[in-house]
């Protein structure tokens, strides 16, 4: 026998039902194309700065959608040229290829929420290039409903689905959600100049000349402080050296100019990082992302882009420290 509120539902529903105008073509309608919908999503913490330095290229530069949360602890985050101050309540979204580190964050207990993924729709995603957004109402219900989740079900195709249709939910949410102005530009900091300012410079002009061999010493000139110096703030900050930071810039680059729609020649992609030959670029390519270039690129045309194996073995390392 069916419940009051049930034969209330089914009024309803048959009401509902006489606004309905028959579709022309009854073989095609609503399609996941025509929204952007997550996949092969992963959730991970980092609870210290020394979890947010990079252990090589392939952990700031990678071919995933990255969302950014912090739950506690405010910190600085450096995108192709931007910097934004990020903090509870805002979200922001890093797309795939973009080189991207963490600056100024202050010691003590940190708790930032990492959501990484692919996206096919992902041009659907644009609106949220390089624009920090407001986590609220809807959008905070949703990522509170999707860690839950994520911490209460036993993994398997019924968690793996919520978490896909959960995330895409939540990505939605942010598309409509009020834009964050957070963006910090040089020495705009207490007005004084910070490490982040001068890590800024110098990745401006390592990138500026990826064709020339630059040494320490001239980017000391360059920016008007000693070797010694330049030196600590790499380690102390990025924490990897910073004659490995001007490698990784190269290949972060290459393996951009890779993703383009049309991408030149490896030759002249080699060239135009600063490498004096195919063979000594294939290697070093290789080296840091796992695949030498050609596979790379075969990689990113058949949508099929899977973590590098050298990727995945860096990445497992920071993992068990969690």
């Amino acid at each position: 026998m069916k419940t009051a509120s049930a034969r209330k539902l089914f009024e309803k529903l048959n009401g509902d039902i006489k606004k309905l105008v028959n579709p022309v073509n009854l073989f095609s309608g609503a399609k996941l194309d025509d929204a952007p919908v997550a996949d092969n999503v992963l959730l991970f913490k980092r609870t210290s700065t020394e979890m947010l330095r990079p252990h090589g290229v392939t952990h700031n530069y990678h071919h995933r959608f990255e969302l950014i949360i912090p739950l506690r602890k405010a910190g600085r985050i450096h995108v192709d040229g931007h910097d934004y101050m990020l903090d509870r309540g805002r979200a922001y979204l890093i797309f795939p290829h973009q080189f991207h580190h963490y600056l100024d964050i202050g010691a003590g207990e940190l708790s930032w929420l990492f959501i990484t993924f692919e996206c096919r729709q992902g041009d659907r995603l644009a609106p949220l290039r390089h624009s920090p957004r407001a986590l609220e109402g809807g959008a905070l219900d949703t990522l509170a409903g999707l860690v839950g989740g994520y911490l209460s079900s036993a993994p398997g195709p019924a968690r793996n689905f919520d978490l896909v249709f959960t995330l895409s939910r939540l990505l939605h949410h942010l598309l409509k959600a009020r834009e964050v102005n957070c963006g910090v530009t040089p020495g705009s900091m207490a007005g004084q100049e910070t490490h982040g300012d001068i890590l800024r410079a110098i990745n401006r002009h390592v990138r500026a000349n990826l064709d020339r061999t630059l040494t320490i010493a001239d980017l000391a000139r360059r920016t008007g402080y000693s070797v010694s110096y330049l030196r600590a703030v790499f380690r102390r900050e990025i924490g990897v050296s910073l004659g490995g930071y001007m490698r990784d810039s190269r290949l972060s680059t290459a393996a951009s100019m890779l993703s383009e729609p049309e991408p030149a020649s490896i030759e002249t992609i080699s060239k135009a990082c600063g490498f004096r030959s195919i063979f000594a670029f294939s290697r070093a390519f290789k080296t840091a992302m796992g695949v030498p270039p050609t596979a790379y690129l075969k990689f990113l045309k058949s949508g099929l882009m899977t973590t590098p194996p050298a990727a995945r073995r860096k990445r497992l390392a920071v993992q068990n420290m969690l």
